[in-house]
């Protein structure tokens, strides 16, 4: 292998001296001659020339590989034909020879991208002795006393102190569990055409991180508004399917949509809608039913022919969420619902009919804009709202959460409903939608008789606008035609 290596080294050389100049040539030839003169000299002082090794120096004297041409050390010549393209011998085919009369340790020159330790490691067999473990060396005393100096650097190992659990912290920032997806069964059965419907909003955020001219952006991120309506919607889902899509998946799911991770500029309706879906999501909960965890009947009185319809949450629904909570309660903005009591399952507003929900002490968490004789003001961002009548001259219960709330400077949620006015432009086509949150400035007394009181509402900064308008309103056409089909069914008109 050593004399393959030495031909083609040889035939690269004649290669390139083909095209020197004759000064070039010259001045290669007396090099030559040089090395050989030193070659001959290294003979007769018992050495060996089978390979050339120089000296370890000081970091401080090491030369860089490319170093000048003449050497220094003539007993040490340096190869003048090697360059960065020549070829490098192998570890095999070094030699690792010590030399008495220098009292050091030799090593190639150059033996690839490798530190000075890990070569002389390598170049040293197991059990030998080097310069330093030698009687009278020089270096011998000088290993000693680095190796104690490195002894002495070293910390002492102090006990373990011991330490008793006070508090075991969650660091979740919501009440999502993604434990079920760590257990899902991934050998069971799932549709392939299902699996390429789920994953197709993985090709659009793909697509949408590629060079492209503003217009074509807009079309992209339009193609993706609509997917997550109808994702929102989709009948077909299994546990399995969902992690084999990864649409959950921090690198290529819905999460690069919301955290913006390309930094593309999404737009902030496609990343509510993708927070919201993922949330739901997360949660284990599939069902794309509207009314999900609800018991509808239809009633008939006794006595007559009418006929109502009534709607009751069923009882240990595990998609249910406290409405109890201050603040967003992990909802989005504009998120939607076609009834009151869908509001309430998902943590909105805990009433089924009245408007206000709090709690004693604790305050309103929730109100609802819809219907009704009082003298509210609809602003969008600044709201009048009024509270419920009293009875011998104390607040009502609503009134009194809302006092409370504005004693401990709590936000609210505030969600609109259909029953508005219809020149109320934020009014929502259908159902009920969630608003973001509002801050209760201050309040006026109407009516001292009945402790009517109207509270001054503004919205919280650094939220998303209000959905009620263009592309992003809601609710969206596929949850109206979703909701319409549900009407039909329960017999309820237009």
């Amino acid at each position: 292998m050593a004399r393959d290596l030495k031909a083609e080294v040889d035939a690269l050389k004649r290669q390139r001296i083909g095209n020197y100049t004759e000064a070039q040539k010259e001045e290669l030839k007396r090099q030559r001659d040089a090395k050989i003169a030193d070659k001959a000299k290294i003979r007769e002082a018992g050495g060996s020339t089978s390979t050339l090794i120089s000296p370890i120096v000081e970091p401080s004297e090491r030369v860089p590989k490319n170093a000048g041409l003449a050497s220094d050390n003539p007993q040490l010549p340096v190869d003048q034909t090697s360059s960065s393209k020549d070829p490098e011998p192998s570890e095999s085919e070094v030699e690792t020879k010590f030399d008495p009369t220098l009292n050091v340790n030799r090593v190639p020159p150059y033996i690839g991208l490798k530190s000075a330790k890990k070569s002389k490691r390598k170049l040293e067999p197991s059990g030998s002795t080097t310069p330093e473990e030698l009687p009278g060396s020089a270096n011998g005393g000088e290993a000693e006393a680095s190796s104690t100096e490195h002894a002495a650097k070293r910390p002492a190992r102090r006990p373990k102190p011991e330490y008793e659990l006070i508090q075991n912290v969650n660091t979740r920032t919501t009440t999502q569990s993604s434990e079920w997806y760590n257990n899902i069964d991934m050998k069971a059965k799932c549709s392939r055409e299902d699996l390429a419907s789920l994953q197709y909003v993985k090709t659009l955020i793909r697509d949408s991180q590629k060079p492209m001219g503003l217009g074509d952006r807009e079309k992209q991120f339009m193609l993706i508004r609509r997917l997550l309506h109808k994702m929102d919607l989709y009948d077909f889902l299994t546990p399995v399917l969902v992690k084999k899509s990864k649409v959950l998946e921090e690198d290529v799911g819905l999460p690069v949509i919301f955290d913006d991770t390309p930094n593309i500029g999404f737009p902030w309706d496609v990343k509510a809608d993708s927070r919201a879906l993922y949330s739901k999501w997360l949660r284990g909960n599939l069902d794309p039913h509207l009314l999900r965890g609800i018991d509808s009947s239809r009633k008939k009185r006794v006595n007559g022919a009418a006929t109502s319809i009534g709607h009751s949450l069923l009882p240990g629904y595990p998609g249910r969420v406290s409405c109890n909570v201050v603040g967003s309660n992990n909802l989005q903005n504009g998120q939607w619902w076609p009834m009151q009591i869908c509001a309430m399952r998902d943590g909105a507003h805990g009433e089924i009919e009245a408007g206000i929900h709090g709690r004693p002490e604790r305050g309103a968490f929730s109100v609802i804009l819809s219907s009704g004789d009082y003298e509210d003001r609809d602003n969008g961002d600044e709201i009048l709202y009024c509270g419920t009548a009293g009875a011998l001259g104390k607040p009502s219960g609503g009134t009194k959460y809302l006092l409370e709330s504005h004693r401990l400077h709590n936000p609210l949620r505030v969600l609109r409903s259909s029953a508005l006015p219809k020149s109320n432009k934020y009014r929502p086509a259908k159902g009920i939608r969630y608003d973001g949150l509002y801050d209760i400035e201050g309040f006026e007394i109407l009516n001292p008789k009945t402790e009517m009181h109207r509270f001054a509402l503004r919205r919280c900064p650094g939220q998303d606008p209000i959905r009620h308008e263009g592309v992003e309103a809601r609710p969206t056409n596929e949850e109206l035609d979703a909701y319409q089909t549900i009407r039909g069914l329960l017999g309820i008109g237009a």
